[in-house]
């Protein structure tokens, strides 16, 4: 028998059925011929590639507290927009993670070459198959399903996180090499190498930064904002430089009442780069330390209260910040000069902390 599907006509489970009919020497009679039938698995893999057209940042609602002294961190998830949705209904879309390795923008490591590894299925050189055999779902783990997310011709699909990682892994930073193929879903009794179509491999995927968190205290004298650098890892082993390859800005806002006292705004004091603090002599923290790196900035409280007189705001109005991590540019030297201001626009960002409230004064 064929398994194949016929022209136009999707893969589908097979139920063959066959008589046995006995036949005896010398005119023996025989019994009555007997009907048998047996279901067999779907055996032909999706013939449809995956084409990738677009692929973006999908971000959870915007979420202010309500005299908006500090927002929430918002969940962001990469999504993928395919050409068209699978052919058959029975198929989905699946992704697997090849290779990843750190940015090489936030590294000076010499990542070696990696081996990409095979589609881990059975390879089935024979299937025993009996009546009454169970379904089972061979080969459906070795790749990730897509959640499906928009069931219109746009095909929105948001790609989970590789296994092993969370939202605040470090390994985030990296790029990814990855292989998408259409698969059978577990809706229909498939041989494992019957599950999935021929790949495509997409290189340099990044998924969102792990999520970047400011902190901001008052002093005497000044007010401090802290936000940790960026620690690309490659097998779990911390790769940042000794000096950080990104540049950390805090932004310094006043939180005033509109005119019409309906809601709150942030109006915008001051901008200062954080540094990482000066390492003591003899006391370096190596390459491999796994501990992270606090950019460190001030604005000092007697230049504070000199922008609020000049805007006429009073001394004890309320105060947030939040932070701003940006790749640095080999062209323009070590740092930008005013990434957040004159030369906004010309620095990519990597990530973006939550707004934070600043203390009031004693």
């Amino acid at each position: 028998m064929d398994p194949k599907p016929g022209r136009d006509e999707h893969p589908t489970e097979i139920t063959v059925s066959y008589e046995i009919t006995p036949a005896y020497k010398n005119g023996v009679p025989a019994p009555d011929p007997t009907q048998e039938s047996i279901l067999l698995p779907v055996t032909t893999p999706p013939s449809q590639v995956a084409k990738l057209v677009s692929a973006g940042i999908a971000l959870s609602d915007y979420v202010p507290a309500d005299d908006y002294s500090s927002t929430n961190q918002r969940r962001r998830r990469l999504w993928l927009q395919f050409e068209r949705p699978p052919d058959d209904p029975g198929d989905e879309y699946f992704v697997r993670v090849l290779a990843n390795a750190p940015d090489p923008i936030l590294t000076d490591e010499d990542v070696p070459e990696i081996v990409e590894p095979p589609l881990p299925v059975d390879p089935e050189w024979m299937r025993h198959i009996v009546p009454g055999q169970p379904r089972d779902d061979d080969g459906l783990r070795a790749m990730q399903r897509l959640d499906r997310k928009a069931d219109d011709g746009a095909q929105y699909l948001l790609v989970p996180l590789p296994d092993g990682m969370k939202e605040t892994s470090s390994e985030l930073l990296g790029m990814f090499t990855y292989e998408i193929r259409l698969g059978h879903t577990e809706s229909r009794w498939c041989t494992a190498q019957g599950r999935f179509g021929p790949p495509l491999r997409v290189a340099g995927v990044q998924h969102p930064a792990p999520p970047l968190v400011c902190y901001a205290a008052r002093g005497e004298h000044a007010i401090r904002v802290r936000a940790p650098f960026a620690t690309p890892v490659l097998n779990g082993r911390n790769v940042r430089p000794m000096f950080p390859k990104t540049a950390i800005w805090g932004l310094l806002y006043a939180r005033i009442r509109q005119t019409d006292a309906e809601s709150w705004r942030n109006l915008l004091l001051a901008r200062t780069q954080m540094f990482p603090p000066r390492p003591i002599l003899g006391n370096d923290v190596p390459e491999s330390d796994g501990r992270l790196v606090f950019g460190e900035g001030t604005f000092p409280t007697s230049e504070v209260a000199d922008v609020l007189r000049r805007l006429g705001l009073p001394e004890d109005v309320p105060l947030t910040a939040l932070a701003v991590e940006l790749f640095n540019h080999p062209s323009t030297g070590p740092f930008f000069e005013d990434p957040l201001g004159t030369q906004l626009g010309f620095a990519r960002m990597l990530r973006v902390s939550p707004l934070v409230p600043v203390p009031d004064a004693c």
